[in-house]
């Protein structure tokens, strides 16, 4: 009796996952090198054979040739790494980029005719200042988790902006 051909049932659910690595080890080769991913290539070998192990344990015979989908499979977990890669490299370098200048921004110098004091805000003023200036929410979702209108928090915009150009005409004058 010959070899099970690759498109079976019957050879994914006998043959061991070790004999099914030692058959693909090629094709997971030849796919990271044509990607270009031999710069970390334990992390995408590794990759690789989990998608080779979903393949095993996902594989309907009436949806075509095992070897078809496994294919496809690895070659699209690999990209999905590097794209997981290259979004985590970003998110670091722009990390980097505001830490870097991160101290000039937060830390108020003492004698700076910029430094504005939020100790003449009232609280709602604060809460503006806070929640839309400092962590970028939007003036509905500030409304709506203080329990008020949206023109009420266009009121403490309002308000808070004039008192702190005050302070910055005050400053920049003397």
């Amino acid at each position: 009796m010959g070899a099970p051909s690759l498109g079976r049932v019957v050879f994914v659910q006998d043959a061991s996952f070790e004999r099914i690595v030692d058959q693909y080890t090629p094709l997971i080769k030849s796919q990271i090198h044509k990607l270009n991913l031999t710069t970390n290539y334990p992390l995408y070998e590794q990759a690789a054979l989990i998608a080779l192990w979903e393949c095993v344990m996902n594989y309907r015979d009436d949806k075509g040739s095992f070897s078809a989908y496994a294919y496809l499979k690895i070659r699209g977990k690999l990209l999905d790494e590097r794209r997981k890669e290259i979004r985590t490299a970003k998110k670091l370098s722009l990390n980097a980029d505001w830490s870097e200048h991160e101290e000039v921004f937060c830390a108020p110098h003492p004698n700076d005719p910029h430094t504005f004091h939020l100790t003449s805000l009232t609280i709602n003023q604060r809460k503006w200042v806070d929640q839309v200036l400092l962590k970028g929410h939007s003036l509905k979702s500030v409304a709506a988790a203080e329990g008020v209108s949206v023109e009420a928090v266009k009121s403490w915009r309002k308000s808070a902006l004039v008192k702190l150009r005050k302070q910055g005409a005050t400053s920049l004058s003397t």
